[in-house]
């Protein structure tokens, strides 16, 4: 073996599906430092860059040594026409989740089967909208299956309380039963580190956990304190964080941590944003480099605020950030309102691998 080029290796590696990759870990350490260090999968908390989407398209930000950022497209100009009315629905090791499951890197697509009784749902098909279709649905993936899955919440607009999943690659949809379950998508449905995660609507709000593997839904453990209602559902480093308020200008943010035991919701900051109305967290992914990313100016511009980090697992309390901490410009006059973030790494694997029908 010591005479195949490492870059073969690789080359081979990445056309294997993730399962098959777990596995060649075992063969020799080799082997295992190149999954580790050359695959998407250990690449996305390391080497992840901002993704922005927009009312207009959606933008990278590649380069962010600069005092601004330039975004590139994402969509050239031969996948514009095609893709730039389309909502992301989520990022997982560089795989776009829109209506049609597009790979951007390159150009690849895996169009899924139509979701059960698609046809009995009240369609509101708009992203300018408060509330859109496309905000039912969330990406994610399991680590330890390799599969990704695409999960539909019970909603509005939905005339079944179910929920609705599809495993990449697979022929057909399965539902769960979801009663009394709907979803409040004002705050946001998140995949993260293997589950799924929303709202509930109602007065006794709760948030409810859908695990992509065994596709079973239970409720998390409740807010500690409740500050007002549930803001939004957000990602960050593989955990769950839920932002409340109080106020208009001052948001609480938590993570949750959780074991195969309990769960525990730390108060890990409290973040500032009475420096204008217009301004608004990013999401789902709202920290990333240890910035928060807020948005602002009418929608056109990216902030990056750095606050003191703390030790959330020792400590129940952060640092508030206020309009003098560290606050610069990322992005500005980018085309069209910033919709949604997320981490994003390039990726040249091939969606057939995940093919099953």
């Amino acid at each position: 073996m010591e005479d195949i080029p490492t870059e073969l290796v690789v080359e081979i590696l990445l056309r294997l599906p993730w399962t098959s990759r777990r596995r060649a870990r075992l063969v020799c350490r080799s082997w295992r430092d190149l999954v580790h260090q050359r695959t998407t999968e250990m690449e996305q908390c390391r080497d992840a860059v901002p993704l922005v989407v927009t009312t207009e398209s959606t933008y990278v930000l590649d380069d962010q040594d600069q005092e601004t950022c330039i975004p590139r497209d994402l969509w050239t100009d031969q996948h514009m026409d095609a893709y730039k009315d389309m909502e992301v629905v989520g990022v997982c090791n560089g795989v776009l989740c829109l209506c049609d499951d597009t790979k951007p890197a390159t150009g690849d697509t895996l169009a899924l089967p139509s979701i059960p009784r698609h046809g009995l749902f009240r369609r509101h098909n708009s992203r300018r909208t408060d509330r859109s279709w496309h905000q039912a649905y969330s990406f994610g993936y399991h680590h330890g299956t390799g599969q990704y899955k695409v999960v539909h919440v019970p909603c509005f607009f939905k005339t079944k309380e179910t929920v609705q999943v599809f495993t990449v690659g697979e022929a057909s949809w399965r539902e769960v039963p979801a009663p009394n379950m709907k979803c409040r998508l004002d705050a946001g449905v998140v995949s993260v580190n293997g589950a799924s995660y929303w709202v509930t609507e109602g007065s006794q709000e709760k948030i409810m956990s859908f695990d992509l593997k065994s596709e079973r839904m239970k409720p998390t453990k409740p807010l500690p304190m409740r500050d007002g209602p549930i803001c939004q559902l957000a990602e960050v480093q593989r955990r769950l964080r839920t932002l409340t308020s109080d106020t208009y200008y001052m948001i609480k943010v938590w993570v949750l941590e959780s074991n195969a035991k309990e769960q525990t919701w730390i108060c890990q900051y409290s973040l500032s944003v009475s420096h204008g109305a217009n301004n608004h967290v990013t999401g789902p992914n709202i920290i990333l480099f240890g910035y928060d990313l807020i948005h602002g100016g009418q929608g056109h511009k990216l902030y990056r605020y750095l606050h003191t980090p703390v030790n959330y697992e020792t400590s129940s309390e952060g640092k508030a950030v206020t309009r003098y901490c560290s606050k610069r410009v990322l992005v500005s006059h980018i085309r069209g309102h910033i919709l949604h973030t997320f981490a994003y790494i390039k990726t040249t694997e091939a969606l057939s691998v995940h093919r099953r029908w």
